[in-house]
């Protein structure tokens, strides 16, 4: 089966180079890869055109019709009965496309997802917390706070896989503030597709720095008419979420008081908002923003640290798995003493490390097997939500 990989950009050279080079290092061959640039950039073309790769392709468009627009573009030009997208900055592991597909094999037809790790400046640490089951509402799972400092949820572009026909159902709506939102809502809640998580964190996001991006920032008016939209499709209580956690965090953050009334009482109007909503609306406006953002980076360095300490548990092993490719992304291959390190068998050391790894045959060979024995998503459930005793742990989709 084609997967078609869809990767929109716009004058980031280096860095869609690097998302171009972790899906042509796919273990699943069989895909196309569709870069578009988004706009004139000659840089961008360059670049993109010297990749010596039959499986890449090169569209322009001669002006920018955003990230929604561009990736729409791509699969109006995917031949693939798969359509993937990632974003210009962010990466895959190795194993990302035979992982979803494997998983896919005894599944409807569905929006396939995974784990991510996000990397920031001050800590790494892995999304979602909590694996969206569709036992509840999809926008209740995005938006419903579940705590202070925010939801559980979390499903993220670069990590989508589909099948074609399950994407022309809906595509990304190029006038909307929020696609990426409003595609997973409506392909769920309009089109009703289930979406799949394969547990295993097989993306690599980067929120690094402040650059230009093909998402435009978004005021909170424009949230708002957002939110008045696509309200026949939210329940109530997804609705208050997003007016008080989204729309409310916006125009806190733009200085508008104005709507700090209005917002409250659409929320109460429309919706059915819990503590655990009101209480952070009434902090965006009581304490300066610099607080949220040092309090949220010093919570995910925590988290980072416990995660790292989980790697000695045997639930974790998945995550051994997955750091080791990690790290083959970034270096094009895999350093033998690291991997030696963590336990693992690389593709250049020919001695088998892992107790289930079969003496004998080549060493990409007894890496495969390792991870086969240990990455598999029957065999490693995401460890990230023992982190957090107090939210409801949703079962794991199979």
């Amino acid at each position: 089966m084609l997967v078609s990989v869809i990767i929109p950009t716009l004058n980031r050279p280096k860095l869609v180079l690097r998302a171009i080079n972790s899906v042509l290092r796919q273990t699943y061959q069989e895909i196309e890869v569709i870069v578009v640039v988004d706009g004139p950039d000659s840089d961008t073309v360059s670049v993109v055109r010297a990749v010596n790769d039959p499986r890449l392709q090169v569209i322009v468009n001669p002006q920018s019709l955003t990230a929604a627009g561009a990736r729409n573009a791509g699969a109006d030009h995917a031949r693939g009965e798969w359509i993937a997208f990632l974003d210009d900055d962010d990466e895959w592991l190795p194993c990302k496309l035979e992982r979803q597909i494997a998983f896919a094999s005894g599944h409807a037809p569905a929006l396939f997802s995974c784990l991510s790790r996000v990397v920031t400046p001050g800590a790494t640490y892995i999304r979602p917390q909590l694996i969206f089951d569709n036992s509840c509402p999809l926008d209740e799972y995005l938006f419903d706070r579940r705590s202070l400092l925010g939801g559980s949820g979390f499903i993220q572009t670069s990590s989508y896989l589909l099948p074609r026909q399950l994407f022309d159902k809906v595509r990304f709506n190029v006038e909307s503030p929020h696609d990426d939102w409003e595609f997973l809502l409506r392909l769920s809640k309009q089109a009703g597709a289930r979406i799949v998580t394969v547990p295993e964190v097989l993306v690599i996001l980067y929120f690094e720095e402040e650059r230009p991006s093909l998402t435009t920032k978004t005021s909170w008016s424009a949230s708002l008419r957002w939110l008045e939209g696509i309200q026949p499709i939210l329940t109530r209580r997804a609705y208050s979420g997003v007016c008080l956690g989204v729309v409310g965090s916006r125009a806190a953050h733009e200085g508008a008081y104005k709507a700090f009334l209005e917002l409250l009482h659409r929320a109460f109007r429309n919706g059915s908002p819990g503590l655990w909503q009101v209480l952070p609306f009434l902090a965006y406006w009581l304490t300066p923003q610099r607080f949220w953002g040092h309090l949220r980076g010093m919570l995910r360095r925590f988290a980072g640290s416990a995660l790292r300490l989980a790697t000695e548990d045997d639930e974790a092993v998945g995550i051994r798995h997955n750091m080791c490719a990690e790290r083959f992304t970034a270096s094009s291959d895999l350093n033998s003493s690291w991997c030696r390190d963590w336990g693992i068998p690389s593709v250049n050391d020919d001695t088998p490390q892992h107790p289930h790894s079969a003496p004998g045959g080549s060493s990409a060979e007894t890496h495969n097997q390792w991870l086969g024995s240990t990455g598999s998503a029957q065999n490693w459930r995401a460890p990230v939500s023992k982190f957090r005793p107090s939210a409801r742990r949703l079962p794991l989709s199979h």
